[in-house]
């Protein structure tokens, strides 16, 4: 997260023991960066490295960090007055460092990692990462982007996306619209360079993803030649159950009248035979 952080969306929060030592409200304005519908837990990164899972609740249309948060307030020993910034990755991750009164920072509680127990289909499951295939943040100039696909869980909550099976029109898209499969690798969707410049389409820093399931916020990333591509990709993958060589994925790019892109609708087409 470091290489980009500039990129990622955030808040800062004081604590108060009274208001926050069994949960932490995260501010309004934030929730238009959160996926909806909300995923059940997130992970908490402390400043040492390691990781505690919280859940999340929507209380009054309030999102409170709840089960699992006074474990993280106990063991970095949070303090009236300190104040701590969160930086989201946009998918399931806060980078979370904590600062004295007086601005210093902190590290604390060098610890393992804590894994809620979750009765729901929605566990969440601590993946290890072949060293071959992790992502840097930026990709070689000929190398193909990273769409392939995480082993996915049974219980892992299916989508409705097959609406659009079978149902779609390529040809009445009115939007500017290419395909995609899954290739060797993941997290990341590449927009073809001719799409974009045959429609003189312009980014920003984020877009969000819409499928049949609800909306994830992807974050641009970078690539030597300049191309431009979004992370997060692999939620869509993995919650749509993408099948390398069956499945082929439409994304329709949808701008403003100024050309600028602000979301990718996925439609998933699906082999039959």
């Amino acid at each position: 997260m470091a290489d980009n952080s500039d990129l990622y969306p955030r808040f800062f929060k004081v604590f108060l023991s009274e208001t926050a030592s069994d949960s932490l409200v995260i501010p309004l304005s934030f929730n238009e960066f959160l996926a909806d519908p909300l995923p059940k837990t997130v992970k908490l990164q402390g400043i040492g490295g390691k990781i505690w899972t919280v859940s999340l609740e929507k209380i009054s249309g309030a999102v409170y960090f709840a089960t699992g948060w006074s474990k993280f307030a106990k063991d970095h020993e949070l303090k009236n007055g300190e104040f701590m910034t969160f930086v989201y990755d946009g998918h399931r991750t806060f980078e979370v460092s904590v600062f004295e009164r007086f601005g210093f920072k902190e590290t604390r509680a060098e610890i393992q990692a804590i894994q809620l127990s979750d009765s729901h289909s929605d566990s969440v499951v601590e993946e290890e990462e072949d060293s071959s295939d992790v992502d840097d943040g930026s990709c070689g100039e000929d190398e193909e982007i990273s769409q392939s696909l995480y082993p996915i869980d049974d219980e892992e909550t299916k989508t409705d996306a097959a609406v659009f099976e079978g149902n779609l029109d390529i040809e009445a898209l009115t939007n500017p619209h290419f395909p995609t499969r899954l290739k060797n690798r993941i997290y990341e969707l590449l927009i073809p360079a001719n799409v974009v410049n045959d429609n003189k389409l312009k980014f920003g820093d984020s877009i969000k993803y819409i499928d049949g399931e609800g909306t994830l916020i992807g974050l641009k990333g970078k690539w030597a030649d300049k191309r431009i591509c979004f992370k997060g990709w692999d939620r869509i993958c993995r919650r749509n159950r993408l099948k390398k060589h069956q499945d082929t994925v439409e994304c329709e790019l949808l701008h403003d009248d100024q050309k600028m892109v602000h979301s990718i609708r996925v439609h998933v087409l699906r082999r039959t035979d």
